[in-house]
């Protein structure tokens, strides 16, 4: 490792651009259902191949990559999606929808979030932009909130082979937590049922009074729901503003979307892009 002076006189490490490669090459091999071969990794990457060689193999002998044919390759089984694991899926979500958070946030100045499922089925923050109004929505460090009962919940279920959504719904302990709290799992699924027709899903006064918000399901290339963006605020401001917030909401997915998920005319080779 060894820095140098560019021309606008600052300090650049040359070995961030090969940590940057290793990740997303780690990333890519995570959120992978098949082998990859060599070929496949450079052109979706966009990666010279001595460079993707190079790293490929030295991920096999540190224990990350197990080599499965003679140019086929595999994230590790002991490491697929294990607790901690790094970055994986989700921090390629969270870099894809940054700009399309910050944009909201300038547009709206409204509280953004951005929630995963766990697998059970509730909602991990993310990331998350705080509104800088005097009176806004905001989360806690790292939390995690239920998914019966969030926008953000609805979402992700709706998404859902019903069956699926219905074993979570049925299961889960739900109380109410406003005068607005659906608590029957009939109820509840004939609201997913609602959102899965629309594309969103709204919250009105459900989980916190005064508190509302639409939140749009970010789904991979097979349908899968992998994530959910949200926008959060007063509910009277919120109802002003219902129809844009919405229709913004829903293009920024779109554009999150088009980042993870994008094909190419001849094959199914998710786009992520190392710069």
């Amino acid at each position: 490792m060894f820095t140098y002076v560019n021309a606008k006189g600052k300090m650049t490490d040359k070995s961030v651009k090969s940590a940057v490669r290793t990740l997303r090459i780690l990333e890519y091999f995570e959120s992978a259902t098949a082998p990859i071969s060599l070929g496949e990794l450079c052109l979706t990457l966009s990666m010279p191949k001595s460079s993707a060689h190079n790293l490929v193999y030295t991920l096999i002998e540190e224990g990350y990559l197990d080599k499965t044919s003679y140019n086929s390759f595999v994230l590790n089984s002991n490491l697929k999606r294990s607790v901690g694991w790094v970055g994986g899926l989700d921090g390629a979500i969270r870099r894809a929808a940054a700009k399309e958070m910050d944009r909201l946030l300038i547009l709206f100045e409204e509280s953004v979030v951005l929630g995963v499922p766990n697998e059970k089925y509730d909602i991990k923050i993310a990331d998350f932009r705080q509104s800088s109004q005097l009176m806004s929505y905001s989360v806690l460090t790292s939390p995690t909130i239920p998914g019966w009962c969030t926008s953000l919940g609805h979402a992700i279920l709706s998404c859902l082979p019903e069956d699926e959504s219905f074993k979570y719904i049925d299961k889960v302990s739900k109380v109410s937590l406003t005068s607005k709290t659906l608590t029957k799992t009939s109820s509840i699924m004939a609201r997913l049922q609602m959102c899965r027709h629309s594309g969103y899903s709204l919250s009105i006064d459900e989980r916190f009074d005064g508190a509302s918000g639409v939140a749009v399901p970010i789904i991979d290339e097979t349908g899968v729901p992998r994530a959910a963006l949200n926008m959060v605020m007063l509910t009277p401001r919120f109802l002003k503003r219902k129809k844009i917030i919405i229709q913004e909401v829903k293009r920024s997915v779109k554009s999150i979307e088009n980042i993870l998920f994008k094909k190419q005319e001849n094959n199914n080779i998710r786009q992520f892009s190392v710069r």
